[in-house]
């Protein structure tokens, strides 16, 4: 029955800290237009919705005509971005451990992320976690981002899974699980800007040693 389970993971805010990185590439665009930068706090409200939507909320945060230039901007911003996406990254605790440990019980791994192919998967091997995901959605895999479901039933798609479980960190990571009818663990240490309570996941932890055990309690219960 194991192998009939679907574990699908958010990449950004669920697996790796990659605010500090984001959050630079914005400051240096901004620098580049003559504006202050923003902290690091206010950049993590703008991460979730993919680059695009990154860069307008961070241009609209910082009063920046952007409605001619746009492209240009998300351009520029993706340039700076990919020369250097492992700035200050880390792994959340004990990731590492927890995706070799539901390797070893569970064939169907996969990892749905807004975040590009190029930048991502930099990611992955810099901190050896690739090997652990059979397959992937990317944010250029489609001409969609989440919470549209194509992103995790592409991500899916070489699996034979009657049971799917999407672990994310934010409010769009719940709609996703939602619209792909899967059920939603919840890492409440990334980037979420509501409540615990306001999100309403089906399952939630705050450490990654926890997640195991939620997985054996759904798995017993379907």
């Amino acid at each position: 029955m194991t192998g009939q389970i679907c574990i699908v993971f958010d990449l950004d805010g669920t697996l790796v800290h990659t605010a500090p990185a984001l959050n630079k590439a914005g400051n240096d665009l901004l620098l580049e237009l003559n504006l202050p930068p923003v902290s690091i706090d206010d950049y993590s409200g703008f991460i979730g919705g993919g680059i695009p939507k990154q860069v307008k909320k961070l241009l609209e945060f910082s009063n920046h005509d952007f409605t001619k230039s746009l492209d240009e901007y998300i351009k520029r911003f993706k340039e700076i971005y990919y020369n250097d996406p492992l700035y200050k990254t880390i792994l959340f605790p004990d990731v590492k451990k927890v995706l070799k440990e539901l390797t070893l019980k569970y064939n169907n791994l996969a990892l749905c992320t807004q975040k590009n192919e190029i930048p991502a998967k930099i990611i992955l091997k810099n901190f050896d976690i690739l090997k652990y995901f059979s397959d992937f959605a990317f944010g250029d895999s489609l001409d969609v981002l989440k919470p549209d479901p194509r992103m995790v039933h592409h991500a899916t798609k070489n699996f034979i899974s009657d049971k799917v479980i999407y672990i994310g960190d934010s409010s769009t990571d719940l709609k996703t699980a939602r619209n792909s009818k899967a059920t939603f663990i919840l890492f409440t240490e990334g980037y979420r800007k509501k409540s615990v309570k306001e999100i309403n996941p089906d399952y939630y932890f705050s450490n990654f040693l926890e997640l195991p055990s939620i997985i054996r309690d759904l798995e017993i219960n379907w």
